[in-house]
C-alpha cells in the first residue's frame, strides 16, 4: 500500500514538475521569425532581395510600421495573410503562442523616420486633397489634418486601409511602409497643439458677456432638447461658433477669429465641460 502511494506520489510529482517545465517553455519568436519570415520580410525586417522581387507585390517592410501597427492587426495578418498577395496564411504553420512571440519579435524593431521624405511624398500622394499645409481647403472634403484627433497608429491605419465611403483610397499598394511611416510622422508634426489657457482669454474677451461660464451655454434649435455641448463634435462646434445665431450680438470680433484662434476656444470649452 504505502508503494502505491509512493508510487503515485511520484508520478504526480513529474507530472506536475513537466506541466511547469512546459508553461515556462515559451517560443522562441526570434527563431520562429527567422524560419517563417525573413525569408521574404529580411532578417532585421527590411525586405530581402527575393521579397522585393514578389509579384504581384513586394514584401512589406515590418521594422518601419512595427510601433504604429497594433498587435491585433499583426496578429490577424500573420494568422490569415493577405489576400491577393504572396502572404500566405500561418495559421496551419504556427499556433497562437507562437504568433504572439513572432509578433513580440516583430515589435522590437526599430525605426527613425525621415521627415524630409514624409514631406516630399505627402506634397505628391496627398497634398490634392488635404492642401500643401494639411488644412484641406481643397473643396474636395478632405480632413483638415493639422486639427485630426488621430494618433500615429491611427494615421497609419487610415493609410493603409482609406476610408470606406469618400475619395481616401488605401494607399498600402502606392507607397511602401517606410514611406507611410515617414508621411504619417510629417502630418503629426503638422498638427495644431490648441491651448485651453489661450482659449481661455479669447472666451473671457469675446464670449463672457452672453455665456458666463462654458458650461452656462444652452443650444438653439430643434434637436437642443435632445442633444448636450459635449455630445457636439469638434467639427460641429466649430461651426456653431464660426456661423452661429449669435454673431448677431458678437460682431465682427468673432467673424474674424482664425482658425487656430477657434480651436483654441474649442479647447478651453471641452476642459471646463468634461
Amino acid at each position: 500500500m504505502l508503494k502505491w502511494i509512493s508510487l503515485t506520489f511520484v508520478l504526480l510529482t513529474l507530472g506536475w514538475g513537466q506541466a511547469w517545465a512546459a508553461g515556462n517553455d515559451m517560443p522562441d519568436g526570434k527563431k520562429l521569425y527567422e524560419t517563417n519570415c525573413a525569408a521574404c520580410h529580411g532578417m532585421d525586417g527590411r525586405v530581402s532581395a527575393a521579397g522585393r522581387q514578389l509579384k504581384p507585390y513586394p514584401a512589406r517592410n515590418l521594422r518601419a510600421l512595427s510601433e504604429v501597427v497594433s498587435r491585433d492587426e499583426l496578429r490577424r495578418i500573420i494568422t490569415y495573410g493577405v489576400q491577393g498577395t504572396s502572404m500566405d496564411p500561418k495559421k496551419y504553420a504556427l499556433d497562437d503562442l507562437q504568433i504572439d512571440a513572432v509578433i513580440d519579435y516583430i515589435k522590437s524593431f526599430d525605426y527613425s523616420p525621415d521627415l524630409a521624405r514624409g514631406k516630399q511624398r505627402y506634397h505628391e500622394v496627398c497634398a490634392t486633397c488635404h492642401g500643401v499645409d494639411g488644412r484641406a481647403k481643397t473643396g474636395l472634403g478632405a480632413k483638415n489634418l493639422v486639427y485630426t484627433k488621430l494618433d500615429l497608429a491611427g494615421i497609419v491605419h487610415t493609410m493603409r486601409y482609406g476610408r470606406p465611403g469618400t475619395m481616401m483610397t488605401s494607399k498600402r499598394h502606392q507607397l511602401t511602409n517606410p514611406e507611410i511611416s515617414d508621411i504619417a510622422h510629417y502630418v503629426y508634426e503638422l498638427r495644431y497643439d490648441a491651448s485651453p489657457v489661450r482659449g481661455s482669454k479669447l472666451y473671457e474677451r469675446l464670449c463672457f458677456s452672453c455665456h458666463a461660464t462654458p458650461a452656462a451655454i444652452r443650444l438653439t434649435g430643434n434637436a437642443a432638447s435632445r442633444r448636450s455641448l459635449n455630445s457636439l463634435s469638434d467639427q460641429l462646434l466649430y461651426l456653431r461658433i464660426k456661423h452661429g445665431r449669435h454673431l448677431d450680438r458678437a460682431g465682427n470680433a468673432v467673424a474674424r477669429l482664425s482658425d487656430d484662434q477657434l480651436q483654441d476656444i474649442i479647447a478651453y470649452i471641452r476642459q471646463e465641460t468634461r
